[in-house]
């Protein structure tokens, strides 16, 4: 088997402590193998110096558009034989930046497909639970404010559950960037704060008659293993994209395993 004949994937890492990586982990947690050889071939780069905060950029305390240094670590990947794409961050997939890395992709004459993390995730909420109808969306304030999920909720017909902008600055967004006790400060680490604050969104959501909540940051990943999280379906965008990556890297087919639909992975010959 050589590499001329292996669909690689590309993980755009350094946006999120521990974003990268989690998608890295989420990848091998969707394929279905038994040996090594099995697993997917993925290359994870990861420049976080490099690439501008995407929620600043969009709320204009930033000049420089993060979708340059974003396309040019595709560009370095693509390099190093990825094909497929998936980007680990949830808010660089906004218009105003995502337009952009297209955009330079296609100057460049670029030719890996790059798999758009906020579709992925409401396709996967389509497929899995197509009886949901309230859909609670929890994001960065650059992703709340391109509204981003919330429209493409509305094309997939359900009915985004959008807090208002003091809740979402003050909950939300807190636990993603506030300087001393969010998760960006404390590189995933979840803090007591950080906890209080998601059971004060989980009650938000609830009392919304959500039926669900999207994690529309990948911050909020870690977030998964919280055992207050437990009572309420929770769509992991990071899981989201980690499936379509192995639905479009591998000879993929979906199959019952435990009740629950996966994606099965198999080596090619």
């Amino acid at each position: 088997m050589g590499f001329e004949n292996d669909n690689i994937i590309g993980i755009v890492g350094g946006m999120g402590p521990q974003a990268g990586i989690a998608l890295f982990n989420s990848i091998m947690a969707c394929t279905r193998a038994t040996a090594d050889q099995q697993h997917l071939s993925t290359i994870l780069m990861s420049f976080p110096g490099q690439i501008a905060d995407r929620t600043d950029f969009l709320e204009g305390e930033l000049c420089i558009n993060p979708a340059f240094n974003i396309a040019e670590v595709i560009m370095k990947l693509e390099h190093a034989g990825a094909n497929i794409i998936g980007i680990a961050c949830n808010t660089s997939h906004s218009p105003p930046i995502y337009d952009v890395i297209l955009d330079e992709l296609n100057k460049r004459n670029s030719q890996v497909k790059v798999l758009h993390m906020p579709i992925e995730t409401c396709r996967l909420i389509s497929e899995k639970y197509p009886q949901f109808r309230r859909i609670g969306i929890m994001v960065t304030n650059g992703t709340y404010k391109s509204e981003l999920y919330a429209k493409l909720l509305h094309q997939f017909r359900y009915e985004p559950i959008v807090p208002d902008f003091e809740f979402q600055n003050t909950v939300i967004h807190s636990m993603i960037y506030d300087r001393e006790f969010g998760l960006k400060a404390n590189a995933g680490v979840v803090t007591p704060k950080v906890r209080t604050l998601m059971g004060k969104a989980l009650r938000y959501f609830g009392e919304r008659r959500a039926d669900a909540i999207i994690l529309g940051c990948t911050d909020l990943s870690v977030m998964l293993s919280e055992k207050q999280l437990k009572g309420i379906q929770i769509i992991d965008s990071t899981e989201s994209l980690a499936r379509a990556l192995v639905n479009k890297a591998g000879n993929c087919e979906r199959i019952e395993y435990n009740g629950e639909s996966i994606l099965t992975a198999t080596s090619k010959e």
